[in-house]
């Protein structure tokens, strides 16, 4: 058998926007049955998580495990060729099961070429509320509609698996699910990516992932009255130098003793501007800031950080608002840190995004792809 194009998609960004109807049933697609008892040699959890395969109360009510439904759905992703088999693993709600997944994509996102080395799981005592599976990217590109997310979790047992992949180069990746179950056996509601050290595929990789430990800008006040910017410092700015500087009026402040300043102003061009803030450290100078202007010509309306998310999947959020202005192919929200990324297709079907971040400190950049150009529409970085 000729070997696959390679597809990282389960390790890295997950991002999909899936414009299909929801509906369909698991029916006997996923067999649960535990890796780990049946004496194969598939790789298997040997860390101890304490989890109860086939133990656990009110067994009789669905097979398998949360944590076994886990295991096979990794494996499945690297040795399976027909993509159905590894969507049969989701809910009959989610865009990755087989009904609601066009062929033509199916391919590209579940299945993946990385031989799988060891597998690990540990089942936490994390609830699997309705906020938190809303909160998962790949159910927000989509718009998976919030009630049929609370139908699917209405009566039915939960648990949330976090999962730790290593394949046989040594790289390690984690993440984590929400299962739940339907019709007797365990599924995968949501998933949202945790860290990885995978970097072997450029594609994939964030945009500036290297540490880049800038604080600068605290924020940008727009006046269009006057068609000025005022960008405010942080108290303690982190840099040896900055710039802050309008690309199309060029207008430009820079500074080598910022933390002496508390603002720039820059003049704006009427016609439409952006504000790009810039600062370098060690030699090294780097976007830290973008906004776009006028305020009726921003895709980007607002971006909000969550951090404190006990019962959520992630641990901490970027909630990027959008005007519903904005047009174009492609709309993506990526965090350079932990490097998570959410996209939809095409840019004007979706209000908001959600894409996980570092809570010690992140960075979100958002870019809009069209006609085949890529473009950086907003930079936005949050301190812990």
């Amino acid at each position: 058998m000729a070997p696959r194009t390679t597809r990282r998609r389960y390790l890295s960004g997950l991002a999909i926007a899936a414009s299909a109807s929801l509906g369909g049933c698991l029916g006997d697609a996923v067999e649960n049955d535990d890796p780990d008892a049946d004496g194969g040699d598939a790789p298997s959890n040997e860390s101890g998580d304490g989890e109860q395969d086939s133990s656990d109360d009110d067994a009789d009510d669905a097979s398998g495990s949360p944590a076994a439904t886990l295991r096979q759905y990794v494996e499945a992703s690297a040795e399976a060729d027909d993509p159905a088999a590894v969507g049969a693993y989701f809910h009959p709600v989610h865009p990755f099961h087989p009904d609601n997944l066009d062929a033509d994509n199916a391919e590209e996102w579940l299945l993946n070429d990385d031989s799988v080395a060891e597998i690990e799981t540990e089942t936490v005592d994390r609830d699997v509320t309705l906020e938190a599976v809303l909160s998962a990217p790949v159910l927000q590109a989509s718009g998976v509609e919030r009630d049929a997310i609370a139908d699917a979790l209405e009566g039915e047992r939960t648990a949330v698996v976090d999962v730790t992949v290593t394949d046989e180069s040594g790289v390690t990746t984690e993440f984590s699910a929400a299962t739940v179950t339907a019709d007797g056996e365990w599924t995968i509601l949501a998933r949202a990516l945790g860290a990885s050290d995978d970097a072997s595929d450029p594609s994939d990789e964030p945009a500036d992932p290297s540490p880049f430990d800038a604080r600068v800008v605290d924020e940008v006040t727009f006046y269009p009255d006057e068609d000025r910017a005022r960008v405010h410092f942080v108290d303690s700015p982190v840099a040896d130098s900055v710039t802050a500087a309008a690309e199309t009026a060029y207008s430009s402040r820079s500074s080598s003793t910022p933390e002496a300043i508390t603002y720039f102003d820059l003049s704006l061009d009427p016609a439409g501007d952006e504000v790009l803030v810039t600062a370098t450290i060690d030699g090294e100078t780097r976007p830290v800031h973008r906004e776009q202007y006028p305020p009726s010509d921003r895709a980007v309306d607002d971006v909000t950080f969550d951090t404190d998310r006990d019962d959520a999947l992630l641990d901490a959020v970027a909630r990027v608002e959008f005007s519903g202005g904005q047009t174009g192919d492609r709309l993506a929200v990526a965090s350079t840190v932990r490097g998570d990324e959410t996209s939809v297709e095409p840019a004007d079907t979706v209000t908001h995004l959600t894409v996980g971040i570092d809570p010690a400190g992140d960075e979100v950049v958002v870019t809009l792809t069209d006609g085949g150009e890529t473009e950086e529409i907003h930079r936005e970085r949050y301190h812990a």
